[in-house]
């Protein structure tokens, strides 16, 4: 089988090629330029180094939040244009599972942040013994103390000696993950902290041989929390 898979749900844009299970091509960015100016640039770049045509994919894999609002919605936009044009199933996946599968065969907890601004971070806690997360409780939005409490919490209960943190919600709230966990923080090297297309594709290799796609005309990216203007809509800001 091979898959196409397109991360833009964070200030990273990504594209992996995966072909039964082998990495064939992966291309990262994650300095200034926007994800509506890089990423289709870097799927054709993508197929073109491999020698590839849109034709000949079984599938498309894109990232459908939590994250960047505007990022996650030029990558699904990306992903159904693609779809729609070459008649190609997609495999939806969280953006944070995706992050968390950089780490694998672990005893301690995995905890994908990314940055949510307002103070807050999208956080996620996994067990990832075996080679694929397993979601231990709800994606959420909160303030970093909070999350970092709820994971230390959960980290005891599952026995866990200590709680990998990685995403670019670390850094913004370091010193509060770093006070609050103590000796039991982990962080991810550099090569493992951001997210990576690579780990989309190998995650959504899974879901396609299970035939678990999205309805292409009716996805929509997953937000968890409202936009900054449906909140000032719901306060009667606007």
């Amino acid at each position: 089988m091979l898959i196409l898979a397109i991360d833009s749900s964070t200030p990273v844009a990504g594209v992996a090629l995966l072909r039964d299970g082998i990495l064939m091509r992966e291309s990262f960015i994650n300095f200034k330029q926007t994800h509506s100016e890089m990423l289709m640039p870097l799927v054709d770049e993508t197929l073109r180094g491999c020698q590839t045509s849109l034709g000949e994919l079984d599938a498309l894999a894109v990232t459908m939040g939590p994250g960047s609002f505007t990022g996650l919605r030029i990558g699904m936009a990306a992903v159904k244009g693609l779809s729609l044009a070459a008649g190609l199933p997609v495999v939806g996946l969280s953006a944070l599972e995706t992050l968390a599968h950089n780490i694998c065969f672990t005893d301690h907890l995995v905890c994908p942040v990314f940055n949510a601004r307002r103070q807050e971070v999208y956080g996620a806690c996994y067990d990832h013994r075996g080679p694929y997360p397993r979601l231990l409780g709800a994606e959420v939005a909160c303030p970093a103390e909070e999350f970092a409490r709820s994971a230390l919490q959960l980290a005891r209960q599952q026995g866990c000696p200590g709680i990998v943190l990685l995403g670019d919600g670390y850094e913004p709230y370091q010193e509060i993950f770093q006070s609050q966990l103590g000796e039991q923080l982990k962080i991810a090297p550099a090569h493992l902290m951001l997210p990576r297309a690579a780990a989309l594709a190998s995650l959504a290799l899974v879901k396609a041989g299970r035939e678990q796609y999205e309805p292409v005309m009716t996805m929509r990216p997953r937000y968890i929390r409202l936009s900054e203007a449906e909140r000032k809509l719901g306060k009667g800001e606007l």
